[in-house]
Formats: C-alpha cells, structure tokens, sequence
C-alpha cells in the first residue's frame, strides 16, 4: 500500500492510499541520514548552485557549490528514492558535504518514495 504524507500543505483536505505494483520488484534507494543523502548525491550529482545559493546559504550560513543528485542519472540504476523516517529526522535543513562542495535535503516529507519511473507505480484513489 502506498500512503501520502504531506508536511505543511495547507489546502490539503484528502490523502491517497492505494496499491503500488512494481514488476520484478522496486529498485529503491533509501535515504536513511545524512551519510546516505551524501552517498547519493556524490554518485549522481548535478550543480544546483545558481537555483539554490541563495535560501541554502540563508539555511545554512555556508557559501558553497550546493549539488543534489542528477534524478534522471538516479533513474538508470533505481526504481525510486525513499526518505525513511529517521532520515527525515536526521538530514534536512544543514549543509551535507560532498565531494566538490555540499548538499541539503529540503522539500521532501516524512517516510516519502520518489518514484522515477510513471510505469513503477500505480495509485488508484
């Protein structure tokens, strides 16, 4: 079953819950702290600086060259991406380091699947 969660929408007035079906079994990342978050973006990573430098550095106080993961890069090799509850808990909101510079989990909400493909998932409500 699949359950949306959502933090701090505020028109929101319904959930969806519904079956998720994936063949051969879901190919799925779980972001489970900050080291994980870390070890996604430095295997796939794609410059956000430009789009992010501004509220990451109001966020953090770093200036840095701020990176998240290259989505289409993480779909060749998973399913979805997963923010399980203890990384929700642990990673958003600081400056995560990675090789070329840092990252900072932000907009996802709590025990949260990405998914990267439309054909993985199905949600019927």
């Amino acid at each position: 079953m699949r359950l949306g969660l959502v933090e701090d929408w505020v028109n929101c007035d319904r959930l969806l819950i519904g079956p998720v079906s994936v063949a051969n079994g879901p190919r799925v990342f779980e972001i489970t702290g900050p080291a994980a978050w870390a070890e996604l973006v430095s295997a796939y990573p794609l410059v956000t600086t430009a789009s992010r430098r501004h509220e990451w550095y109001q966020a953090t106080g770093e200036a840095l060259d701020w990176f998240i993961p290259d989505w289409s890069a993480v779909a060749a090799d998973y399913d979805g991406v997963q923010l399980t509850m203890w990384g929700y808990l642990t990673t958003p909101g600081m400056a995560i380091p990675v090789d070329a510079g840092a990252t900072m989990l932000a907009g996802w909400n709590p025990d949260t699947t990405f998914w990267l493909h439309p054909e993985t998932h199905n949600v019927r409500g």
